[in-house]
């Protein structure tokens, strides 16, 4: 059989941000040498650097910047400055929006719950596409027409409401409209395959080359996007407009995911209440394929122990980890046994949240009782460090540092988010997210109970072994590819 080629989708994540889903990414191309991967990540910016070597069988990639750009096209297609040039004459001469103004009103429905006709809309995007191979993206969105058909639709809807969006609320969902619609200009290579890690704005690509060469289409589901998203606008002060405007897109975006997928790979049977309830997802679309680790690497290691009682966490600084109740935790423990030392193990994503966290460390009085010790090459040496390991996050699917925290024989008491059930129950302690009395609790019990947490260390060990490994994961991805490339091949 020729080799599978396989485009790879993902946002904000590898190979330039590190994380749950670049090490399941990595893993997945690195270990899968017999095929083929375009890959097609969706970045923040054009400035990112490579955090991780590319394996040989990545035979292209295709970085899609969102931000920092105001000629996309520089930066998501092989094209020549004259080329460009002779695009942008062609378009600012040309008056034919027939192509752009369906999409328009189309999006515009379906983001504020007007109708909802996913065939059509997926009809109108790659219209989309297909129109900016011959025009300029940048050219076309200054037209004075494109602002008028968002204005007049928004006018017509709001014409009988009392609370109107602002000019300012208008025009950053116009924004939103330019910058991540970039994700549907790249030139779509021809694949069997397309899989995509989020139902998110970099399953788009994976809809146009359904369309346009009847490729199959994989959606892996670590944690659920919209759901994410929402916790992420809580969190900031938009105008009340300029919120709904991202959700509804956002929700548009996610449920044309869902429903172009062939098949739909969640990371943990959790997420699939999600898909079946929100996004529609039928049963025989599912196909649940857990996150594996080598278990080689992350098993029980002799290290230098700097401190009597040591609690770990490895997870980088963001809201999702809520490392606010960790601190807090970290207060209740140290209170009760004055030898325990929290330490925190990762990088910094969030600024503003880590200064948030670094004046409750000194509200709290921790001192030197709680560690904030930076990004580490080698988590399984800070696992074996710790007592006792602790994931407090709010939002996870299958994380990574319960498993591997679990190979290391460790005790791992995690917030019930997600599937961390699914594979901790009765190998470590869950607990409700935030709930920091209980945490503490769990904590000092382990502490408390060396005999105990030897056992359970154990049988978490074994727990991995018998089902949670890199050979069983990719073993999963290997069939699944080989199933959808038959089909494709048959038609």
């Amino acid at each position: 059989m020729e080799r599978i080629k396989v485009v790879w989708t993902g946002e904000g994540t590898y190979p330039y941000v590190t994380g749950g889903v670049s090490t399941w990414a990595h893993i997945l191309i690195s270990e899968l040498r017999n095929i083929d991967f375009v890959l097609m990540p969706i970045q923040m910016n054009p400035y990112m650097t490579l955090k991780y070597k590319l394996p040989q069988n990545v035979i292209d990639t295709i970085g899609v910047p969102l931000w920092g750009t105001q000629e996309p096209l520089e930066y998501v297609k092989n094209i020549s400055f004259s080329k460009m040039y002779k695009n942008k004459i062609i378009t600012k001469k040309s008056k034919d929006l027939s192509k752009i103004e369906p999409l328009m009103i189309s999006l515009l429905e379906h983001i504020y719950g007007i109708k909802e006709d996913l065939d059509s809309l997926a009809d109108y995007l790659f219209d989309f596409h297909e129109y900016f191979q011959k025009y300029d993206y940048y050219e076309t969105f200054k037209k004075q027409e494109i602002w008028e058909i968002y204005r007049d639709f928004l006018l017509e809807y709001f014409k009988d409401k009392k609370d109107v969006p602002s000019v300012y609320d208008m025009i950053e969902g116009l924004r939103y409209i330019y910058r991540f619609f970039i994700t549907l200009l790249p030139e779509i290579p021809k694949a069997a395959i397309y899989h995509s890690s989020a139902a998110a704005f970099c399953g788009l690509p994976c809809i146009v080359a359904k369309k346009k060469y009847g490729s199959k289409f994989i959606l892996t589901e670590h944690g659920i996007y919209i759901r994410e998203q929402y916790l992420f606008a809580s969190r900031n002060k938009l105008p009340l407009h300029t919120k709904k405007f991202l959700m509804g897109l956002i929700s548009t975006v996610s449920k044309l995911n869902y429903h172009f997928a062939d098949v739909v790979a969640p990371v943990c049977r959790f997420n699939t209440r999600w898909e079946k309830k929100w996004g529609g997802v039928d049963d025989d679309k599912i196909d649940v394929i857990y996150n594996g680790i080598d278990i080689y690497k992350f098993k029980k290691l002799p290290v230098e122990k700097k401190h009597k009682k040591t609690v770990v966490m490895v997870a980088r600084i963001d809201p999702l980890k809520d490392i606010e109740t960790y601190l807090r935790v970290a207060k209740i423990v140290t209170d009760k046994d004055n030898d325990v030392v929290f330490k925190l193990y990762g990088p910094v994503s969030d600024e503003e949240y880590y200064k948030k966290c670094l004046k409750l460390h000194e509200e709290l009085g921790l001192n030197e009782k709680f560690i904030f010790a930076g990004p580490i090459s080698a988590p399984q040496n800070a696992y074996n460090e710790g007592d006792v390991v602790v994931l407090t996050s709010i939002s996870e699917a299958f994380p990574f540092a319960v498993i591997e925290a679990m190979a290391c024989e460790k005790v791992v008491v995690a917030s019930d988010v997600g599937g961390t059930k699914e594979v901790l129950e009765g190998y470590g302690y869950v607990v409700k997210p935030k709930d920091y009395q209980e945490f503490a609790e769990k904590i000092l019990y382990v502490l408390q109970n060396p005999k105990i947490a030897q056992e359970l260390g154990f049988e978490a060990r074994q727990k991995i072994i018998d089902g949670f490994t890199i050979e069983d994961m990719t073993a999963n991805y290997e069939n699944l590819y080989k199933k959808m490339y038959m089909e494709y091949k048959n038609g």
